[in-house]
């Protein structure tokens, strides 16, 4: 029984050993307030899930724009969302989540001035070892159609080997 026991506390050394032991709360931006220090803070896996969720949500960006997502873009060093190179790293990290993976097909960029625009409110990661999550509210309109909407979700994904695990809420 001894033997068990010990067997059973190596094995769980070892699990836990593997996972990385991190507990943080990034608020980037809440109340049209960007938190442009919290860049040197973010690790590897934030800055890719922030990323994925950029790409998803807003207009594309040109040289003049001051909106929320053109100045996080810049602080991720990301000058074109389309770039072959960072679409191969988000559909890496996000191939077990079956709608950002079809999102990922087809740049959805929509154009600076499209009749639909989106603007993002509030974005917050937390993370919890290899549990990360993130919130993101973004406002938005179809001017043709004379629609709005006001989206506030969050998304929670176990990170495993490289990649997101999309968890449910």
């Amino acid at each position: 029984m001894k033997f068990k026991l010990i067997v059973l506390l190596q094995i769980a050394l070892v699990f836990s050993s593997c996972s990385k032991n991190v507990n943080s709360k990034h608020i980037i931006l809440k109340d049209g307030h960007l938190n442009s220090e919290i860049f040197r803070d973010l690790e590897k896996e934030e800055l890719i899930l922030l990323s994925g969720y950029l790409y998803v949500y807003g207009n594309e960006c040109d040289g003049s724009s001051d909106k929320i997502k053109c100045k996080l873009l810049k602080k991720l060093k990301i000058d074109d969302e389309c770039n072959k190179q960072h679409i191969k790293t988000l559909k890496k990290w996000f191939k077990n989540d079956v709608i950002m993976s079809l999102k990922l097909q087809k740049c959805p960029v929509l154009p600076v001035k499209f009749a639909i625009q989106n603007k993002i409110e509030k974005i917050i990661i937390n993370r919890e070892n290899d549990t990360i999550s993130i919130t993101i509210k973004v406002i938005g309109m179809n001017v043709a159609q004379e629609k709005h909407w006001n989206i506030e979700q969050t998304y929670r994904y176990l990170i495993n080997n490289n990649s997101f695990i999309k968890l449910k809420n």
